[in-house]
């Protein structure tokens, strides 16, 4: 009877999720949401448990870019099946809806988290809360003499890829052609930006630098950033 009482209890739960659990191909609108495609793996779960959440919770990404998958629920059985079919952004805010628990083998069970609008991700890639730019950079300050400032006449659109650029912050001397940059977080991977200046600057090495100033945030190296706008295909 106990068996039989929580088969059903479960079956309940998967009745309830499986409209929701069907993820559609990516549209055109919600592309930007992940990157490359993942490679295509299938894999069966027994489902232990599911939960919703009335509201939804905020989650962030770090540098990593947590696979997702689409989900088929079984019609008979409470079962899943997941097939990879991207990732998410590294460094992003998303919300999560629900969680499902499911059996990995006879000792070992791992929990999926629904990332509304792109699919299930393991529960552990994510972070609670809002993804914040400075976390994780120490902060540094370098001197730099200036060798030219240019401030464009039509602002540059730029993309970043799967890495995420650096930004610094600039205090320019008062009496002295020098700029002191210190780091002030990190640019979120694959999203587009607009640049309004250039600079060339020259460290301690007597090595010039070209910095780009990317609206809204700050200076980030002229090499960690890519011309024209990002395309899910990068």
């Amino acid at each position: 009877m106990d068996i039989l009482k929580k088969t059903l209890t479960v079956l309940t739960a998967l009745a309830l999720m499986a409209p929701l659990a069907i993820v559609a191909p990516v549209s055109a609108k919600t592309t930007t949401a992940t990157t490359t495609q993942a490679s295509v793996k299938k894999q069966t779960y027994t489902i232990l448990s599911s939960s919703f959440y009335k509201t939804a919770k905020t989650y962030h990404t770090k540098d990593a870019k947590p696979v997702v998958y689409k989900a088929v629920m079984g019609a008979d059985r409470p079962t899943m099946t997941l097939t990879a079919k991207g990732k998410l952004k590294a460094g992003t805010t998303y919300k999560v809806t629900k969680q499902v628990k499911v059996k990995i083998n006879a000792k070992k069970s791992q929990k999926y988290s629904y990332v509304k609008g792109q699919g299930w991700v393991v529960s552990s890639k994510l972070t609670a809360g809002k993804f914040k730019a400075a976390s994780g950079v120490k902060k540094t300050a370098t001197k730099y003499t200036i060798v030219s400032v240019t401030a464009l006449k039509k602002v540059k659109t730029v993309h970043t890829k799967d890495a995420r650029p650096v930004v610094y912050k600039a205090a320019v001397a008062a009496d002295r052609p020098t700029m002191t940059l210190t780091t002030n977080g990190k640019l979120k991977a694959a999203t587009t930006y607009k640049v309004t200046k250039q600079a060339k600057l020259k460290n301690a090495a007597k090595k010039t630098v070209a910095f780009s100033y990317v609206s809204g945030h700050g200076w980030v190296l002229q090499r960690d950033l890519t011309n024209g706008q990002f395309m899910n295909a990068d």
